[in-house]
């Protein structure tokens, strides 16, 4: 059986790329509770941080490297930018995920995560093949799906090594819906996460998203796009998620944590749909508009099962 394998993921990023993984053992069986750490309102989390959910879409879309670059606050990474013939195209990788979340270790929630491809300032340059600027959209949806393979096969030796990845996918802002959801991201690991409304409907056809910020309900995102128009497969994420070393919660961990999104139906697919970054002044929404994010292809799982694990040691 086939599967597909990312670097980045769902709780927080997710794409694909071919690998061979097995379903045959549960990521709770994989990785049992170990222990549960208090939160400053005196909950108790239990951790790995176990989810499942109705959906993870991850839209891929081609950006802006000199306005991404301007995103990412944390010093070691920056964009992994796309050349040919040697010189940078100013063209980099982005993927924003929506995922409906059911039952995890806080209650059930909605989030948005914008996410920026980066590469350790100490790794080697990725080797990516050339994208003409004027690609259409079927040619860089081919060239996304593509570049995540490479990405993975460039990362195995550090993650057989448990070590963390060198290519990734860094998370600049994410939008909840739950706050005890946001309290445990931010105090565990130190994800960059902010309330917001979402309005969506998850019909068998399509998916229609709204996310407004709070306090001033100004709009952060509009989408609305046509499912299983693609390829149905099984799909299995393996991958690091880089965090902003401001929030770091601990001097002892690397600001990077892996994670891992399942789902025994997930499909792999154009973007058929539309697609809008509102005027919020919410960090997600700037980020959006400032690298000219615009989805050209659709990875979705669907009945998903995730973990997220702590943070790494130093």
């Amino acid at each position: 059986m086939n599967k597909h394998k990312a670097f980045g993921f769902g709780l927080v990023a997710v794409c694909a790329s071919v690998c061979s993984a097995s379903f045959a053992q549960s990521l709770t069986e994989q990785y049992p509770v170990s222990e549960h750490i208090q939160l400053s309102d005196g909950t108790l989390v239990s951790m790995p941080f176990h989810v499942s959910g109705n959906l993870t879409t991850a839209f891929l879309s081609i950006i802006n490297t000199k306005q991404s670059a301007k995103f990412i606050a944390n010093k070691a990474f920056e964009p992994i930018e796309i050349e040919c013939d040697g010189k940078g195209t100013n063209q980099s990788i982005g993927v924003l995920y929506f995922q409906d979340i059911t039952s995890s270790p806080v209650g059930a929630y909605a989030e948005t995560v914008n996410t920026i491809a980066v590469k350790r300032k100490s790794a080697p340059e990725l080797e990516l093949p050339c994208l003409p600027v004027y690609a259409s959209n079927q040619e860089k949806m081919s060239y996304l799906l593509a570049a995540q393979q490479i990405m993975a096969q460039a990362n195995s030796v550090n993650m057989q090594q448990n070590l963390p990845s060198d290519y990734a996918m860094y998370n600049q802002d994410l939008e909840l819906n739950n706050p005890s959801a946001i309290r445990a991201g931010i105090e565990i690991w130190g994800y960059p996460k902010s309330l917001a409304d979402f309005s969506y409907r998850i019909s068998e056809h399509y998916v229609d998203l709204q996310v407004t910020n709070i306090p001033d309900y100004t709009p952060v995102i509009e989408l609305s796009y046509l499912r299983k128009v693609g390829m149905q497969t099984p799909l299995y994420s393996v991958g690091d998620n880089v965090l902003p070393q401001r929030f770091q919660p601990s001097s002892d961990k690397h600001a990077q944590l892996p994670g891992i999104l399942s789902s025994e139906s997930g499909w792999v697919q154009p973007f058929i749909g539309y697609f809008w970054a509102g005027h919020s002044s919410s960090k997600t929404a700037k980020a959006l508009r400032k690298t000219e994010f615009y989805p050209v292809a659709v990875v979705e799982y669907t009945q998903v099962k995730g973990t997220a694990l702590p943070l790494y040691t130093k």
